[in-house]
Formats: C-alpha cells, structure tokens, sequence
C-alpha cells in the first residue's frame, strides 16, 4: 500500500501511563510507513479534564484530532485506553476510521471490591504503585527487561498533573468499560489483542465480548496485560497485519 494511502495511526494510552510506553511499539510502525500520534491522556502530562467522564475523555481525543488535522485516524487504545477509543467511537463515529485496534480490551467492569479499591492505590507513593502493578501484570517467564520496564511505568506514573486528576483517572478506569459503549454507531472493524495470561481481564470476558462484537479476537502468547512492554515486536507485527487486510 502506497503511503499516502495509509490512514494515521492515532494510539491511547492506559490508566497511568503516557507517549513513554508505546515507545517501541511506534518505531516499529513507523518504519512501516504509518504516521503515529501518541497524545498524553489527562491526567498524564500538563492535561486536566473538567471531569473524568467517556464524554470528557472522547471530546478530548476528538480536539486532538481536529488540532492535528488527522483525516479518518485509526484508534489503537491499551487497556483504559481502549474505553476511551469506545466512547470516541460512539461519541464520534465519523471523526475516525472504521477500524478499532483494542489491546488489553477492559472487556466488562471489574468486580465491585476491585473498582473501590483501584482509586485509592493512588494514595500510595508512585513507585509504591509501579512496582505492584507492574509485577501483577507482567507474566513472561522471562524477566529479563522488567528492570528496564518498571522503570518505565514509574516515569509514566510520575508524569500526573495532580493527586485529584489521578483518583479520578483511577475511578473512571475502574467503573467502565468497552462493553458501555460499542457496538457503536458505523460499520466498525473491531480487533481485539490481549495477552493470553492476562490476569487483568479473563479470556472468557474477552471471548465473550468479541462474539458480540462480531471482532476479530487475537492473543499473544506468553503475554500478560502489559502486552506493549512485553511483546513490542509482536503487538507492532500483528497491528501491520490487521492494517494491511
């Protein structure tokens, strides 16, 4: 495919994360020949939002791709990410392409213990919350670059434009999810990616969500929920493939 004919490659990020985690992940589409946003999410960066709703969340991806001048993006959201890419979908339909790239899809609410507590592991020091999130989410058998990856996870965590706006970013991932907003207006191709030992979100909620999605449903092996960090070649390999159908 020629490059001007490739559409824009629009990527959001997680629940405290920032640009900083897609790092690889860009280089490897960049080389490709795709053009790849990565905006830092509020609270993320010098980003607030009046409130930490979907609406807020898709109104300000869609004055993120207004302000680029970005035509027909394609959504690639991770994790919380993935929620906002819904809510933009529905809330936007025809500012975006047709295509949905969903990694760790948030497929259904977490259990109601875990939605309560989620907001206050933000009271805790950042590498406090880093280092036990990161170790819960990352299943390689390998931990050869989990050095390398908390230290990543503690810079993204860090880069918070308050306490308030991380609760609140917290309290939103913990009480949605994709299921809330798609099927979405528009005849969208849905492709989900998760790691296949992710201990986030059960393969079974995944399977489910995709049947009644009509989605294409891919996992990683060997992956947990932090698929970006464990596998960049492989998530980069299989998002080409999916662009190139």
């Amino acid at each position: 495919m020629p490059n001007h004919q490739k559409p824009p490659l629009l990527i959001l990020h997680g629940f405290r994360g920032n640009h900083l985690g897609f790092t690889e992940v860009a280089k490897k589409l960049e080389a490709a020949g795709y053009k790849v946003y990565i905006p830092d999410l509020p609270p993320a960066g010098n980003y607030d939002l009046p409130a930490y709703t979907a609406n807020a969340y898709a109104q300000f991806v869609a004055d993120y791709i207004k302000k680029q001048d970005l035509d027909h993006p394609v959504l690639i959201g991770h994790s919380m990410g993935s929620i906002i890419a819904a809510a933009t979908a529905r809330k936007f339909p025809k500012l975006i392409n047709n295509r949905l790239i969903l990694l760790s899809p948030i497929s259904n609410k977490p259990a109601r213990f875990f939605a309560s507590l989620t907001p206050l592991t933000t009271l805790l020091p950042n590498k406090a919350i880093g280092y036990i999130s990161t170790k819960y989410l990352y299943v390689p058998k390998s931990q050869a670059n989990l050095k390398s990856i908390l230290k990543t996870t503690y810079l993204c965590g860090a880069d918070c434009v308050s306490k308030k706006a991380g609760f609140s970013s917290a309290k939103f991932s913990a009480t949605h999810s994709i299921a809330n907003f798609l099927p979405a207006p528009g005849n969208f191709q849905i492709t989900l990616i998760s790691g296949e030992h992710d201990r986030l979100i059960p393969k079974k909620q995944t399977d489910t969500l995709a049947r009644r999605l009509n989605a294409k449903n891919i996992y990683l092996k060997n992956s947990g929920h932090l698929i970006n960090y464990e596998k960049p070649a492989e998530l980069s390999e299989t998002i080409l493939q999916i662009l190139a159908q």
